[in-house]
């Protein structure tokens, strides 16, 4: 009997690597969802006796799916297919129901590994197929948020780390922007708060950027009692430090990242203090203003349990993208 198989994921790159990744003598018929109410009306309609699903999607997310599955006893089983690697995201899922945790990137044959594991699959059962459905065609933009997506949950697995904190990841925000409008790309920081920002240059490839770490004055206030003995001299000394720390650790960690996927060996400067309990605007009227146009590649990380909140952007002029976009053009060919 055919399967039928639900791809859950918000980003229209991921779903497209997902299917070239699955067995194509599966005997099952796969339909996509953008979106975890999307997949539970397809669970509704017949359409998910098998769901994967990612976990940090708009609308409702992954473990809200999860939840409403086992308040209600749907009969779909769920492989889980996340960049959230953190050990808390793993554990939770599990504790949810799901029958298995794979961190993106993965390897093409780690899928069907897990689906013969569970009794999903047996080679030379059938003929994949994909429902009929309007499927727009993935993009450049696609891609850089896949990109950053999973980037952004190795950093926030290294931040958690380090902090001993489970972090809430976003939706990363991808857009062209002017750098006169750096302050409309944050959306997670109140526009009426203080803050202060750390940029760091990077290099890679004959490629060019910035990354600016930004943290409310609360949230610098927090971190430094978080790192508690980690950090020495004066308050003021330890909230500076703490801000530097940060900024160092989270942008290492996502320019690592997106070099691993963009196959760039990016090299950070060393971090340089911005500004201090500045207002937004304030604080990003001067950067950049060498560059007419940039990709902006915004990450709101939240700690749930404290007032702790930072947004990493990560800024690409247009000619260094123009290099990027030769390197992953296959990506998003049809």
């Amino acid at each position: 009997m055919t399967l039928k198989v639900t791809l859950c994921d918000d980003s229209r790159m991921a779903r497209k690597q997902l299917i070239k990744s699955l067995p194509k003598d599966w005997d099952a018929t796969v339909y996509q969802a953008e979106h975890g109410e999307q997949a539970l009306q397809r669970i509704e309609n017949g359409e998910a006796q098998l769901l994967l699903l990612d976990l940090n999607m708009p609308v409702m997310d992954g473990y809200e799916v999860l939840e409403h599955l086992a308040q209600y006893e749907r009969d779909c089983v769920v492989i889980v297919i996340s960049g959230d690697i953190q050990p808390e995201a793993y554990q939770r899922v599990i504790k949810l129901g799901a029958l298995a945790f794979v961190k993106k990137p993965f390897k093409t044959t780690e899928i069907a590994q897990h689906l013969q594991q569970f009794g999903l699959y047996q080679p030379g059962s059938g003929h994949l197929q994909e429902a009929s459905e309007v499927e727009v065609a993935a993009s450049a933009l696609d891609v850089y948020r896949e990109v950053a997506n999973v980037a952004m949950g190795q950093a926030g697995d290294h931040i958690a780390r380090v902090l001993n904190q489970f972090i809430e990841l976003p939706v990363p925000n991808v857009n062209w922007i002017a750098p006169s409008e750096l302050h409309m790309a944050l959306q997670s920081i109140d526009q009426a708060e203080r803050v202060s920002a750390v940029s760091q240059g990077f290099a890679g490839s004959g490629i060019l950027g910035e990354a600016l770490t930004l943290l409310t004055d609360t949230s610098v206030e927090d971190v430094r009692k978080l790192l508690g003995e980690q950090l020495s001299g004066t308050e003021q000394q330890q909230r500076i430090e703490a801000l530097m720390d940060i900024a160092s650790i989270i942008t290492s960690a996502c320019l690592n990242g997106l070099g691993h996927q963009l196959h760039v060996e990016f090299t950070a400067s060393q971090p340089v203090l911005l500004g201090q309990h500045k207002s937004l605007a304030d604080l990003l009227s001067q950067p950049q203003q060498r560059w007419q146009k940039v990709l902006a590649i915004e990450i709101g990380y939240q700690l749930p349990k404290h007032r702790i909140g930072f947004d990493l952007l990560i800024l690409l002029p247009e000619d260094a993208v123009l290099r990027l976009d030769q390197q992953v053009a296959h990506w998003y060919a049809d």
